[in-house]
């Protein structure tokens, strides 16, 4: 077919219903149209209702007398329902009564046959009517494909053109009596042994549809394509999707541009921190003077604290976007995680004069997860909980065990949640807001990555409240570990190694001050440098057992130092410690490849430096 015609519908044979009470005469003329057409019968009006509302055809053949109900009854039932409104109707009679055809015609009969009648007229009358009926459809499916945004062809089983609709030609620039015939491959000789062969001749294959993006080589822009096999060959839908392919990269280079936004910006922001942090350590050993200054350098202590988780999870947030948050996972004792959550957000709790009670009913419950990340879960939903109720309040931190599942419950007798926010208090940058939240508002990214985290181990948080005013409780279920898993039993630090020879490398002036000062404090050794080349003198010279190495530098930065400290006579006895406002992953590979024993990211914690400190290369 290549007179531009779509090509006809998949079924192999009409489907037509004949309607006769007779019913020697009904088996009779069944036989004879059988060979051409799918022949179902009926023997009065009811019946053939009742089959084309199992089975529609593609024509009804019925007669006029009949008992029950008659043809022009059942013509009019299946004019009066939608989804029979539009099959054709051929109405017979022996009754040659000028006023049955006129009231039938009325009723919406397609066509009026009289008895006697020949086989030959009956064939001729139904072919006549199906064809009428199948032009009637092709041009509706014309009209329809003209009318859809989408660009339209029809491709015989050798690839040949039947039939394109205006959007189609205007992609190809051709006209459609130059098309129609010819080989797609032939006409565009570059799209041979492209995707677009390799899908067409998989859907045929296969007789299964295809859908695929790709650049067309005729416009040299986006398209995605869409191909169903039919009896014929195939039909293409495309269409233009140049500019969402646009948009989209457009957004990949904004999230992108974003990242590395996040990324200095928490550079920018812990370099500062770092000697701020130092000078609150230092401060601290010497706050019992007086009240005033104890309590002070404890508020700063806990504030810079809050600025610091607030710089960590925001980086968590590009992490997550991105996939890049990794898990480093082992067995670990959940109640050790607990004791770590509470120990790190007591100062906070405690400023608030909560009442914080820990209730462990099931102490021994093991699972495998990233110790960090988990205490980092019950950590923030401790500061939530201390966030979100008034001062002088009661927070529970719960343990037990449901079957093959940890369960650690948060509760609170704080602002609670209204019922309509339950679910949405764990999507990203989303705050429940009211008037009785006061102050007490923050990123609202908190809970956004309790969830996250909690669903990387495989398990699932709620939230629970009764309404405004009356608390809230927040559930988290873990998978317990295999108890045929041994623990991982995390290794005794060695005894605090004091008097070591520490270099401290850092172009912040106050940074490398007052971190110099904290360790001498301590009783070790120090020494300073501004940059790399000042480094690996001081290294030469000084010796260090120690060296806490900032990266970003003028002159040489702290991967090329740590390269070359390494090449010097004992350089490979040396422990090299970043310290450094980079913490990204990518940021911990490059000091990996670089030969760096460890990474810290500033401000850094007084644990996090005695933990190295102890350490030993």
């Amino acid at each position: 077919m290549h007179n531009g015609e779509l090509p006809p519908p998949v079924n192999s044979k009409p489907r037509i219903l004949l309607v006769e009470d007779e019913a020697l005469l009904r088996g009779h003329l069944a036989r004879v149209l059988s060979d051409e057409y799918i022949v179902d019968t009926a023997g009065n009006g009811q019946e053939a209702l009742e089959c084309v509302m199992r089975s529609p055809p593609a024509l009804v053949v019925t007669d006029i007398v009949m008992p029950t109900v008659d043809g022009i009854a059942l013509l009019k039932a299946l004019r009066g329902r939608e989804q029979t409104r539009m099959i054709p109707v051929l109405l017979i009679s022996g009754l040659a009564i000028q006023e049955q055809r006129i009231e039938g015609f009325k009723e919406g009969a397609d066509g009026y046959l009289s008895k006697p009648y020949t086989e030959h007229e009956l064939r001729a009358y139904i072919g006549s009517m199906l064809q009428q009926t199948e032009q009637r459809a092709l041009a509706e499916r014309a009209a329809l494909l003209e009318s859809i945004t989408d660009a339209f062809y029809a491709l015989d089983r050798e690839f040949r053109f039947t039939y394109l609709n205006g959007r189609a030609l205007d992609h190809f620039h051709a006209a459609r009596e130059t098309l129609l015939g010819q080989v797609i491959w032939d006409v565009f000789p570059q799209t041979r042994e492209s995707v677009f062969q390799q899908e067409y001749e998989r859907a045929l294959t296969q007789q299964r549809s295809v859908s695929f993006e790709t650049i067309s080589l005729i416009s040299n822009r986006w398209v995605e394509v869409r191909a169903y096999p039919t009896r014929q060959g195939l039909a293409v839908y495309f269409r233009d999707v140049t500019d969402r392919k646009l948009a989209e990269e457009q957004l990949r280079e904004t999230d992108r541009k974003k990242n590395e936004f996040l990324a200095i910006l928490a550079h920018e922001l812990r370099n500062p921190l770092a000697p701020l942090r130092n000078g609150l350590h230092i401060l601290k050993r010497h706050a019992d003077v007086h009240p005033t200054v104890s309590d002070t350098v404890n508020m700063m202590d806990r504030q810079m604290t809050h600025l610091v988780r607030l710089v960590d999870d925001l980086l968590d947030v590009s992490r997550i976007t991105r996939g890049r948050l990794e898990l480093r996972q082992r067995k670990v004792l959940l109640t050790e995680i607990l004791a770590v959550a509470v120990e790190s957000t007591r100062a906070a709790i405690e400023s608030s004069r909560h009442e914080l009670t820990v209730a462990v009913r099931a102490p021994d419950l093991f699972v495998d997860g990233d110790p960090d990340r988990l205490a980092q879960v019950f950590s923030n939903l401790l500061l939530n909980a201390a966030k979100y109720t008034d001062a002088g309040g009661r927070i529970t931190l719960g343990l037990d065990r449901d079957n093959g599942e940890a369960i650690v419950t948060v509760q609170d007798n704080g602002i609670g949640i209204p019922q309509h926010a339950l679910e949405q208090v764990f999507d990203m940058f989303t705050q429940v807001r009211s008037h009785e939240m006061r102050g007490a508002e923050g990123l609202g990214i908190g809970l956004s990555l309790v969830r996250t985290l909690v669903q990387m181990h495989n398990g699932t948080v709620s939230a629970f409240s009764e309404g405004p005013g009356l608390g809230a409780r927040i559930c988290v279920r873990l998978p317990l570990a295999a108890a045929t898993d041994k623990p991982d039993v995390a290794p005794s630090p060695a005894p605090q190694n004091r008097g070591q020879r520490v270099l401290v490398v850092d172009d912040n002036t106050d940074a490398a001050a007052s971190l110099a000062l904290l360790l001498k404090m301590e009783d070790h050794e120090v020494c300073t440098a501004a940059d790399g080349v000042e480094a690996i003198e001081c290294a030469r010279t000084f010796e260090p057992q120690i060296i806490f190495m900032d990266l970003a530098m003028p002159r040489l930065d702290g991967l090329e130092a740590a390269r070359r400290i390494r090449r010097l006579p004992n350089g490979e006895h040396v422990r090299i410690v970043a310290l450094t406002g980079w913490g990204q992953e990518a940021d911990r590979h490059r000091t990996r490849a670089a030969g760096m024993d460890a990474h810290l990211t500033k401000p850094v914690s007084l644990d996090a430096l005695h933990s190295v400190l102890r350490g030993s290369r």
